[in-house]
């Protein structure tokens, strides 16, 4: 697949199927084998992460990305992003607080002989997002909440 190819498909993954969203785009994009070892779903495919993009956009549900650099080599392309939204839903534990956050992460997206997506990388930071939305200390502050956490032998 050349490099062109494969910078559309990075476009697509973030700026049109997670961004407008189009879910059904992930019926062309994504292998139906799909299943990223750190996704802990059982869920594949496409299937897969029309769940994610559900979930994200109902915690954030103007969830939005922008390619800040993409690079394409071979069968993968690298896409480093900014995503922002409003959280207006409750998620991962956390009432929602109306603030608007704005992270950065970078991607790997592989892509199969056949042109479908067969495997992810991603990293952002949770933590940073929990911090900007205002529901756990920042780093530096965390011993000072966890002072009387109970100590463990050898730590």
């Amino acid at each position: 697949m050349n490099d062109r190819n494969l910078e559309f498909i990075g476009k697509q993954w973030f700026e049109v199927m997670w961004s407008l969203p189009d879910l059904d785009l992930a019926d062309e994009l994504v292998d139906t084998s799909y299943h990223p070892d750190w996704i802990q779903m059982d869920k594949q495919g496409p299937a897969l992460v029309q769940h994610e993009i559900r979930y994200f956009r109902s915690i954030f549900p103007d969830l939005s990305y922008n390619i800040l650099e993409m690079k394409a080599d071979e069968n993968k392309v690298w896409v480093w992003y900014r995503g922002t939204g409003t959280q207006e839903g409750a998620g991962w534990g956390f009432k929602p607080t109306g603030k608007t956050i704005s992270f950065e992460g970078a991607a790997i997206i592989y892509v199969n002989f056949e042109g479908k997506v067969s495997n992810l990388k991603d990293a952002f930071s949770f933590y940073d997002i929990f911090v900007d939305l205002g529901v756990i200390p920042p780093f530096w502050e965390l011993y000072s909440h966890l002072k009387d956490f109970p100590k463990k032998k050898g730590l």
